[in-house]
């Protein structure tokens, strides 16, 4: 395989997961933005890869990658989108042969997951979530076609490359389909095999109050 770069955007801790703010308090969010990356980076640290970098959307989220060991770039202060943030990301990086985008907020990821999707030989591959987003993003090279997140980016991607003229393909893995972005994603947690950072948090939850209403502080 080809040396690989991973990007991993991270928004600021708190700010972020607004469908969740019925439920989770801004310092929750930053809680549970922070366990996920941690088992994020759990999982890529014994995956095929060689080259683990955060893309932090400001100064909290590139020190909860800090506090991980991991790389930060933070974005630049032009930049309002993510895809804004990765493009920018990867041109500081320069050319690599091969850059994967994997999001933050896959507490069921494991290293196998990202074998799995590397080894799929396309030029553009796509790991969905359930809602159709992109969990996993492989680009060989990195510039062969542009980002495209947002509501079911897993099909903006795919015809991204169809238009390129590149080969693409889908790897459907459950540790990259299954993101937290509303209560509903929360809540189905509790029975989930999901990394033991994440674990733990909503261990600590449960005791202080149900993972349901009233909002957690």
């Amino acid at each position: 395989m080809s040396t690989c770069t991973v990007l991993v955007p991270l928004r600021s801790p708190g700010r972020g997961k607004t469908r969740l703010a019925t439920h989770l308090s801004p310092a929750a969010r930053a809680s549970l933005a922070g366990a996920m990356l941690a088992d994020v980076a759990t999982a890529l640290a014994t995956a095929p890869v060689d080259e683990v970098v955060v893309v932090a959307g400001g100064p909290a989220a590139a020190a909860a990658a800090a506090a991980l060991g991991l790389d930060a770039l933070i974005d630049p202060p032009d930049v309002a989108t993510l895809d804004g943030a990765l493009r920018a990301a990867a041109a500081r990086l320069g050319p690599r042969p091969e850059l994967l985008v994997v999001a933050a907020d896959l507490p069921r990821l494991t290293a196998a997951d990202v074998a799995a999707v590397r080894a799929d030989d396309a030029d553009v591959v796509v790991a969905p979530t359930a809602d159709g987003g992109t969990g996993v993003l492989v680009r060989r090279p990195a510039g062969v076609i542009p980002t495209r997140y947002g509501v079911s980016s897993a099909r903006k991607h795919l015809a991204l490359a169809r238009r390129a003229g590149v080969t693409a393909g889908t790897v459907h893995r459950a540790g990259a389909a299954y993101d937290v972005d509303t209560v509903a994603d929360l809540t189905a947690l509790r029975d989930a095999p999901v990394g033991p950072a994440t674990r733990r948090l909503l261990a600590a939850w449960e005791v202080t109050a149900p993972l349901a209403p009233p909002r957690i502080a």
